[in-house]
């Protein structure tokens, strides 16, 4: 959950991980420990919209960018664009919460009690689709090179086609707090909040919310990938095909970069939790860990920016896609009719890049069927 500010005692809008919720002056209407938040605050206000606006900006050019090369260039989506295209759409749909919070941290919630609820829910559903798509993608490449199942047979399309809408239903049922008890809330001083109250169950409320992302939102989905790519690693390192080093890599690239993005923000949620559980905790230590919840939530999110590049990077024929698309739109800056003429050389450019050595590890999956990739199933040796 965003650390969105509500800047009120037991406030958790969206994913329930605000740094916004400072609370640790309550446990179940039991007074335990009372600080003082206003130079945290302070620094939410200024350092917080910054960040969101920048993630906006960044995360809507970048997604928005995949997107459009996915859908125009690439009409018979193999399974991992097919990934692409929804890790896209859910970045998309995430960045543009965004904005509401940046207004909201600055100010406070000015766009009513319906947009209160969605955009809260927008947030969770899209904050978990983002993750569990990139663990989806290292699941298909460990699929198809550790256990060689074919990439185009129409049963196992319609099995991923099942995973997308399992992943999407998952990111909706985790959200069900948000519809429930997110609503807007006037303060005293007659301050409009956009916040999940939990009444008198806050306490329980944050502790599971924390606990569940530390474990489905970072934990499992990192084991998952480590486990995918190792016994990636250990097939390309046994057969040594072509672009072997390029390709390892790659997939080291993308576990590092999924671990330095949420670990911190995760590690620092642990610590938020152990504190409310008087495992440890003082009024400066309260403020440590706030400080650095609004940094390495700004880092976390960072994550939908850089990532579905990253990963479409890592294709050569993503590239060759990119190029065309890249061309067209130079050329018709320059000549606006001479850019319909593009598409037959974007698909020649195709044709020439399906020819060519696999250099990276999404295209392991693209060679052909005489390759010794695909001799049948290498994740027993």
């Amino acid at each position: 959950m965003l650390t969105k500010a509500s800047l009120l005692p037991l406030t958790t809008t969206s994913p329930e991980n605000s740094s916004f919720s400072y609370d640790y002056d309550y446990l179940d209407d039991v007074t335990v420990l009372v600080c003082s938040k206003d130079e945290v605050l302070s620094f939410g206000r200024v350092f917080l919209p910054i960040i969101y606006s920048l993630i906006f900006v960044l995360g809507l050019a970048g997604n928005l960018l995949l997107l459009v090369v996915l859908l125009r260039y690439v009409p018979r989506r193999r399974v991992i664009e097919l990934y692409l295209l929804n890790l896209a759409i859910s970045n998309l749909l995430f960045v543009v919460t965004m904005p509401f919070w940046a207004i909201s941290v600055a100010w406070h919630w000015v766009f009513g009690s319906f947009l209160c609820k969605v955009v809260s829910v927008l947030y969770t559903i899209n904050f978990y689709c983002g993750i569990f798509f990139i663990t989806c993608m290292s699941l298909d490449k460990y699929l198809e090179i550790v256990h060689a199942q074919p990439l185009h047979r129409r049963k196992t399309r319609f099995r991923n086609l099942i995973l997308i809408a399992i992943v999407w239903t998952t990111a909706l049922a985790i959200s069900v707090p948000e519809m429930v008890f997110v609503e807007v809330h006037k303060t005293q001083d007659g301050v409009w909040h956009c916040y999940a109250d939990f009444g008198g169950h806050a306490t329980v409320w944050k502790l599971y919310l924390r606990f569940q992302q530390n474990l489905l939102g970072f934990l499992l989905p990192l084991l998952a990938m480590i486990f995918f790519y190792s016994r990636i690693g250990c097939v390309l390192v046994r057969l040594r095909p072509p672009g072997q080093g390029r390709a390892l890599r790659m997939a080291t690239t993308l576990v590092v970069a999924f671990f330095l993005s949420w670990f911190p923000y995760n590690l620092t949620l642990f610590l938020h939790s152990l504190l409310d559980l008087h495992v440890f905790g003082n009024c400066q230590l309260s403020h440590y860990l706030d400080y650095t919840l609004q940094v390495t939530e700004s880092l976390a999110f960072f994550h939908c920016c850089f990532t579905p590049i990253l990963y479409a990077f890592s294709s050569r024929r993503f590239r060759q896609h990119l190029k065309a698309f890249l061309a067209v739109v130079l050329r018709w800056h320059q000549d606006p009719g001479a850019a319909r003429a593009l598409p037959s050389s974007c698909s020649e450019s195709s044709r020439v890049t399906a020819q060519e050595d696999m250099v990276s590890m999404h295209d392991f999956g693209e060679r052909p069927a005489d390759d010794p990739l695909n001799k049948g199933p290498v994740g027993n040796g």
